[in-house]
């Protein structure tokens, strides 16, 4: 009887010392606060991390800040654009550019430290920052491209090929943006041209507050033998106000004077060739995230010169994107080009005042 009760108490320690065990370790955790987790110091050099308020944590490369959203480039998500009010920690590697409310640029890395953000160890409101970029010195980091390019080709009865493209190039820094374009059309039915004009863009603004902007130089070429401009070179100056700056929609307009030089490719005798006046430039641009997937992007700009100029000349392009890949967009794009006063031939023959052209190809993000 005594080794069966020795056995029986032997039993019960043993089959009793997990559940105690357990039911130690539960209220020794309960007793514990939540360890606060952060992103590990020995990387600071090599990646930026980001942290949501839903407690989220991103890590990649801090590309810009823009239009009130962040922009982070992850090794596996690739880019990701985050709304600025949804951000809760940031922590750069590397030294960035920030601009304020105010108009002051200042230099550093950027940390959180009891929810305040701190500039290179100066503190400053996450309300007052109004764009980040990145102060590398590598200028490549300083530039992105939208390449689009469509194609057509027809045999048989019909011989055609039609070509259409656009790229445009962007330099921006925190206060800084350089905006080049190239848009071309042609097209050739049964080897003879029935299309074929160029236009070359380029525009430079800084950012005088969150709102206007400065343009101090804008300058366009145009080349239309079909409405009878050889080369056309515009060139002005202005200012600009953002209507719209929101992480989902970017709507901006622009204006001020400049100087067009057109030479004709014929004219009728006693007309000069070659025209000199005076012109009034107005733009606009705007660009709607319509849904996470599909884009829509309209640019407008209208000429207004003397009417041996052609009196008004208007430039409407817009596109519909559709997300294939994180860089790769399916494109229907669509152009209208309009001068009012067109330039008769030397035949007396005056061109249409409208050109419009259809697109549906490829559009790679760089």
């Amino acid at each position: 009887m005594t080794k069966k009760a020795a056995f029986m108490a032997a039993s019960f320690v043993v089959l009793g010392l997990p559940v105690c065990a357990y039911a130690e370790q539960t209220f020794d955790s309960a007793a514990k606060p939540p360890e606060v987790w952060q992103p590990p110091l020995f990387d600071v050099q090599q990646w930026d991390w980001i942290q949501l308020d839903t407690g989220e944590w991103v890590k990649g490369r801090l590309k810009v800040l823009h239009d009130e959203s962040i922009e982070i480039d992850s090794d596996h998500f690739d880019l990701i654009s985050i709304d600025w009010e949804d951000v809760a920690y940031i922590r750069t590697g590397r030294v960035m550019s920030v601009l304020l409310e105010g108009g002051d640029v200042i230099l550093g890395r950027l940390t959180t430290e009891n929810g305040k953000l701190l500039i290179g160890g100066e503190p400053a409101a996450f309300t007052d920052v109004v764009g980040i970029a990145t102060a590398s010195p590598r200028e490549f980091d300083l530039w992105s491209a939208d390449i689009a390019v469509g194609l057509n080709f027809r045999s048989g009865n019909v011989e055609q090929k039609d070509l259409n493209s656009k790229v445009v190039l962007k330099r921006r820094t925190v206060k800084n943006n350089t905006r080049m374009s190239y848009t071309g059309n042609y097209s050739e039915s049964s080897s003879e041209q029935i299309a074929n004009n160029h236009t070359a863009e380029m525009s430079h603004d800084y950012r005088v507050s969150n709102r206007w902007f400065f343009r101090p130089v804008q300058a366009q070429y145009y080349r239309d033998p079909f409405q009878n401009r050889a080369a056309e070179w515009t060139l002005g100056f202005g200012a600009g106000y953002q209507i719209f700056d929101t992480p989902k929609l970017d709507w901006s307009i622009a204006a001020g004077p400049g100087y067009q030089r057109t030479e004709y490719v014929d004219v009728a005798p006693g007309e000069d060739r070659t025209v000199s006046t005076p012109a009034f430039l107005i733009g606009s641009f705007y660009d709607h995230e319509i849904t996470d997937n599909i884009d829509f992007q309209a640019d407008y700009q209208v000429t207004l010169t003397e009417p041996k100029g052609g009196r008004a000349k208007h430039d409407f392009y817009m596109a519909l994107d559709v997300d294939l890949t994180s860089r790769l967009d399916l494109r229907l794009a669509g152009t209208w080009k309009r001068i009012e006063s067109p330039q008769p031939d030397s035949n007396g023959i005056t061109p249409e005042k409208d050109d419009f052209t259809a697109t549906l190809g490829l559009s790679l993000e760089i």
